[in-house]
């Protein structure tokens, strides 16, 4: 990256910093420390070549609340700026961020409506609930359970069981959940409407475009 921003210098370009991504949906505030520490030795290389560098791109990652518990954004602040004291010191540069996964993804909220339910012989101690909506419709980030949404259903609060979340496509790939643990009321049947949570990131602009006939999922704004 040094070499890089050196060799701008030398085309005539204006040099302005470095920035760096953590990794979406980041759960470990301490990652923020191990970038910082790289590129202030990046903002140190070039000042030794006479570059000096002013911006800070620290990225975005910032997490939004899914089923595993997060740190409040105070604590991603204060790693930040702790960083930014240990590594620059009283030379820091100008930062900027890029938290779009924490703005959005509390904002939204997906409605489905169950179109099955069923038992199958290989699990029978598993239902499988199908929904109108799965991967090739919004829920793409579920691939190998990454992101793990909360759930909420009518009869929540009644006796439940585990089961395997699946989407309506008949694609093989189309399982959402199936080894997350998923508790879901067994009361629940074809027809109930069911609550997907910190849905406003990466599910609508993911959704495909009549894949296996499927309409992309609709957005309304309140």
């Amino acid at each position: 990256a040094a070499g890089m921003l050196a060799e701008a210098g030398r085309a005539g370009l204006v040099p302005a910093g470095a920035s760096f991504h953590v990794g979406s949906q980041q759960r470990d505030p301490r990652q923020w420390d191990v970038a910082i520490k790289q590129c202030a030795a990046i903002f140190d290389e070039l000042s030794t070549r006479g570059v000096e560098l002013s911006l800070l791109n620290i990225g975005g990652g910032f997490p939004a609340s899914y089923r595993q518990p997060i740190d409040s954004v105070d604590v991603y602040g204060v790693e930040i700026r702790d960083a930014m004291v240990r590594h620059f010191g009283n030379r820091s540069p100008r930062i900027i961020a890029e938290p779009g996964r924490y703005i959005a993804g509390d904002a939204g909220i997906i409605q489905t409506e169950v179109v099955l339910v069923a038992e199958k012989s290989r699990e029978p101690d598993k239902r499988w609930i199908f929904l109108d909506i799965g991967k090739f419709g919004g829920l793409p980030e579920t691939f190998e359970e990454a992101i793990q949404y909360r759930i909420t259903t009518p009869h929540d609060g009644s006796p439940g069981g585990p089961v395997v979340l699946a989407g309506p496509t008949c694609d093989e790939v189309d399982v959402l959940y199936a080894a997350a643990g998923y508790t879901l009321p067994l009361d629940l049947t074809a027809g109930d409407r069911i609550e997907i949570h910190s849905a406003g990131a990466y599910t609508a602009t993911y959704s495909a475009v009549g894949f296996n006939g499927f309409p992309p999922l609709s957005e309304y704004y309140i």
